[in-house]
C-alpha cells in the first residue's frame, strides 16, 4: 500500500472502516466508465426528451418513424435529432413500441418486395370518412352531418412504391368502383407503364360481392384491355393491409389537422389534392420503401416521368360520370337493371 494513503489514514481520527478503505481503492474495482452523459446527446429532462416523450405516449411510434415525424411536422428545423439521439431517450425511458406479431413471433409479408414491379400489384379499397373511432368528436360531427362533403374515399395503392391515388363520392356503388378503377388504369397506362397489373379488393358490394360471375364479366368485358385483373381476398381482411394503413394515415395526417379548417365543398377538394400530392412525396417507413417517398421509389426504380404520375386528379364520383349515369338511365329500359342497387355492374337512377 501506499505511504500516502497509511499517513491519510493516521491523521484522520475516525473510525476506519471497511467502506472507507473501499473508497480509497475504488480505482481497482471492475465498474463501467462509461459517461453518464454527453453534450452531443438529449439531456435529461429537456424540452427536447419532453416532446418525444408527448409524442410517444399519444402515437406508440418507433424511434425511426419518431424522426420522420418530427421532420414532417417542422419540429426538426435546426437537426437537433437524430435516430440515435432518439434510441438514447427510448433507452434511459424504456420506452418500447408495441407490434402485434404471430403466434411463432414471424413476421411474413405480403409480397416480395424485391421482385415485384412498380403498379404489379395495386391493393383497392373504400373508406367512410365519418369515422367515429378514428376522428375527434367535433370533426366526426361535421363530415356525418353536412351532405356538402363527400362520404366516401376510394383509395388504390400500389405495393411496390406505395403511390396512392384517390377519388370521393357521396354515394357507393359497384358502378363507381368499375369506373374508378378504370380511370385509375388510363392514368397509369397513359404515362407509360406497360406491366401487367393485379388488382386486389375486398368482397365489398363497392365491387363485386365475392361474386366469381361478375369478377369474371369484370375481367373479360373490361379489364383485360388494360392488361389488368382483378381478385379479392376471399374474407381474408389482413390481406389488404397496405391499403387499410394507408387509411390511418388519412386520418392522422389529414382529417384530425385540416377537418377543422374546411368549410366548403371546394376547400375539401383543394386539401384533398394537396394532400394526395403530399402523401406521394413523404418519406415512408414500409417494407422495401427505405424511408424513401413514392416519387422517389418510382424515380429510383426508373420511371422517368413519376412526377406526373404521383399529380393524379381528386375527383367526386358522383359529378365526375354524372353524366354517364344519366345517359345509361335514359337508355336501359329493362326495369330490373335500373332498380337502385350496390351490387349491379349497370348504375343506377341517381338521387340529384
Amino acid at each position: 500500500p501506499n505511504d500516502e494513503i497509511w499517513k491519510y489514514l493516521r491523521r484522520d481520527k475516525t473510525k476506519i472502516t471497511s467502506k472507507k478503505i473501499e473508497g480509497l481503492f475504488s480505482f481497482f474495482q471492475h465498474i463501467s466508465r462509461k459517461p453518464k452523459s454527453h453534450k452531443l446527446s438529449i439531456q435529461r429532462e429537456s424540452e427536447e426528451e419532453k416532446l418525444i416523450t408527448e409524442i410517444f405516449q399519444d402515437t406508440n411510434y418507433g424511434f425511426k418513424r419518431m424522426l420522420s415525424h418530427l421532420k414532417r411536422k417542422g419540429l426538426d428545423i435546426q437537426k437537433k435529432y437524430s435516430i440515435g439521439k432518439i434510441k438514447g431517450v427510448y433507452k434511459r425511458n424504456k420506452f418500447r413500441s408495441k407490434r402485434v406479431r404471430t403466434a411463432n413471433g414471424e413476421r411474413r409479408a405480403l409480397y416480395n418486395y424485391d421482385l415485384i414491379g412498380a403498379f404489379e400489384y395495386l391493393q383497392y379499397d373504400v373508406k367512410v370518412i365519418a369515422d367515429k373511432h378514428s376522428l375527434p368528436a367535433d370533426i366526426y360531427k361535421k363530415f356525418k352531418n353536412y351532405r356538402v362533403y363527400p362520404r366516401y374515399q376510394w383509395t388504390i395503392i400500389d405495393a411496390k412504391t406505395r403511390t396512392r391515388f384517390l377519388a370521393y363520392s357521396y354515394f357507393i356503388s359497384s358502378y363507381f368502383g368499375l369506373k374508378f378503377l378504370e380511370f385509375t388504369l388510363s392514368w397509369i397506362r397513359g404515362h407509360g407503364i406497360q406491366t401487367k397489373i393485379n388488382i386486389q379488393v375486398d368482397c365489398g358490394s363497392e365491387f363485386y360481392s365475392g361474386s366469381k360471375r361478375k369478377q369474371a364479366d369484370w375481367n373479360d368485358n373490361h379489364l383485360k384491355k388494360y392488361n389488368a385483373f382483378i381478385y379479392d381476398t376471399e374474407g381474408a381482411k389482413w390481406k389488404q393491409n397496405l391499403v387499410e394503413r394507408s387509411h390511418r394515415t388519412d386520418d392522422e395526417e389529414f382529417y384530425c389537422p385540416r377537418g377543422g379548417k374546411i368549410n366548403t365543398k371546394s376547400e375539401f377538394m383543394t386539401e384533398a389534392q394537396f394532400w394526395t400530392i403530399y402523401y406521394n412525396t413523404r418519406s415512408h417507413g414500409g417494407i422495401g420503401m427505405n424511408g424513401l417517398s413514392p416519387k422517389d421509389k418510382l424515380e429510383k426504380l426508373g420511371v422517368l416521368n413519376a412526377g406526373k404520375i404521383i399529380n393524379f386528379p381528386c375527383i367526386i364520383l358522383d359529378d365526375f360520370f354524372q353524366q354517364f349515369q344519366t345517359y345509361f338511365d335514359i337508355q336501359i329500359n329493362d326495369k330490373h337493371l335500373c332498380q337502385k342497387s350496390q351490387n349491379v355492374l349497370t348504375p343506377y337512377r341517381s338521387r340529384f
